[in-house]
């Protein structure tokens, strides 16, 4: 079994490549990359292995970057200190997503995972992991198309203020303030964006970086935001505990 591991830390490459032959002496790592430009570098010579392990911080950047200049085409296992990142993770339908320090038990269960779909003919599966590495080189969606009366016009995503469900509708927000009803769902919308720019904040509502004016602590560990709109409606913009964390790396970057 030929296994790469994208690692910049040397003694977290060291520990995984023990617990690998620890758990099975046969595999061979055949490649090691500390950085997104050597491992893109890598991957476009098309050279293929079984199996990545692919630690998401790096020296130059986060690993998922690799997707937007190179085909990965084999299945991948990640590894990080930050569980934050366990979100974009399986956007990448990666088979598993291990925090460090990884213990044996659990490299374990995600080499028994790797097996059973690899293995053992499930072909279905491996070709769901392609089609998501696929969706990442994707470009990011530029514009939006809505109703307006009775035509339809496009709004410049970096028009847009925010989104918001209410009612299992949604609606879109320019900075100007204008409202316009969106087809798809605040989550369809989200994995479109360029997300450099945009958060969802919680479950029904997305805001545009450019449009935050204040951030502002609030109840329960959450936060709050003032973000600049010409609108006439009224909404409270909390940012979710559970997504808090993420929240700030993300306005930090």
């Amino acid at each position: 079994m030929k296994v790469v591991i994208i690692e910049d830390e040397v003694n977290a490459f060291e520990y995984l490549q023990s617990l690998l032959g620890r758990l099975d002496s046969t595999i061979e790592i055949i490649a090691h990359m500390d950085s997104v430009k050597s491992s893109v570098n890598y991957f476009q010579t098309g050279l293929e292995s079984d199996l990545v392990f692919m630690d998401i911080q790096i020296a130059d950047g986060l690993s998922f970057e690799i997707f937007n200049h190179a085909p990965v085409k084999s299945p991948i296992i990640f590894t990080t200190a930050y569980d934050q990142y366990a979100i974009d993770a399986f956007k990448v339908h990666s088979i598993d997503y291990l925090l460090k320090p990884i213990h044996f038990e659990e490299l374990k269960k995600s080499m028994d995972k790797y097996y059973s779909i690899y293995k053992h003919g499930n072909m279905k599966s491996s070709d769901q992991v392609l089609k998501m590495l696929q969706k990442m080189t994707r470009p990011k969606k530029n514009r939006c198309l809505v109703k307006k009366g009775g035509h339809y016009e496009y709004v410049p995503v970096e028009q847009i203020s925010y989104v918001i469900s209410e009612d299992s509708i949604t609606f879109l927000y320019t900075m100007d303030g204008i409202r316009f009803i969106y087809a798809k769902t605040v989550e369809q919308l989200y994995d479109e964006l360029d997300q450099d720019y945009f958060y969802q904040i919680n479950r029904s509502q997305l805001v545009n970086s450019e449009a935050i004016m204040e951030v502002h602590p609030f109840l329960n560990q959450r936060l709050k935001l003032k973000l600049k709109t010409k609108s006439s409606d009224q909404h409270d913009f909390i940012v979710s505990r559970q997504r808090m964390t993420s929240f700030k790396e993300w306005m930090d970057r």
